[in-house]
């Protein structure tokens, strides 16, 4: 009879103690779906723990940010390059100061007659705007724009474009027309070899006569130095300058 209350007491005890153990496990997985949920609704970057917590880093909501579409700068266009066109210059080509001095030798094309001429600038006088350099020769010599102006003790003019635009004028009773030929040559005079040479073509007439009668000569111009040398245009086959620079410098008076 006792061992029957006992054992009836021992079962009771194994049943409270059942019901108290499926209690708590109620509990804690209540517990862990709460966390769980509230862990949805937070949601962190890969990578990020507790340890992230514990450095007290923002949450990344890296669903937002890849929700969000990133438009890159438009890429600039390319700036245009502006072609500038290899304008000789008349300073580069003609310098004009006192004491530049320039020997050449010529030749009459039917006496076969050589001569040596010397020019030389001896002084230079402002007026206005324009600087003159008066010659040894009686020329007197200007700068204008793109041009050279040589004008002569008995009223000629001689002008020496160096623009890309061919230049018309009347001189002595002559139609003259003038343009660069070329803008980078070689002019070679004896041993002498002239570069970054323009070529000035020079095509002249009577005024009364026709453009058939036209006449033409080239004449050469280095940069630093001045006129170099000058030839029938189109060139003869074996000729040879007509007008040939033989020394030149600056020397100051």
């Amino acid at each position: 009879m006792v061992n029957s209350k006992k054992k009836r007491r021992k079962d009771r005890l194994v049943y409270m103690l059942g019901l108290v153990g499926v209690l708590c496990l109620g509990s804690a997985a209540a517990s862990f779906m709460g966390a769980f949920k509230r862990a949805e609704k937070t949601p962190m970057a890969s990578g990020q723990g507790v340890e992230a917590r514990g450095r007290n880093e923002p949450v990344v909501d890296r669903a937002a940010i890849e929700s969000v579409k990133v438009e890159s700068a438009p890429t600039p266009a390319p700036t245009p390059e502006v072609a500038v066109a290899d304008v000789p210059t008349a300073d580069a080509y003609y310098p004009l100061e006192v004491g530049r001095y320039w020997i050449y030798e010529s030749e009459d094309a039917k006496s076969g007659t050589r001569t040596i001429v010397e020019r030389r600038i001896v002084r230079r006088e402002r007026r206005s705007d324009q600087d003159l350099f008066y010659f040894s020769d009686g020329i007197v010599a200007y700068r204008q724009d793109d041009k050279i102006f040589e004008m002569g003790s008995e009223g000629g003019v001689n002008v020496i474009p160096l623009g890309s635009d061919p230049y018309v004028y009347w001189s002595e009773g002559l139609h003259i027309e003038k343009q660069v030929g070329a803008k980078d040559t070689v002019m070679m005079i004896g041993r002498q070899r002239y570069q970054n040479c323009v070529q000035i073509i020079t095509r002249f007439r009577p005024r009364d006569q026709s453009e058939q009668a036209l006449s033409a000569y080239a004449s050469y111009y280095a940069r630093g130095i001045g006129l170099v040398g000058r030839e029938i245009w189109p060139p003869v086959p074996g000729g040879t300058p007509n007008k040939m620079l033989t020394d030149y410098g600056p020397q100051k008076l």
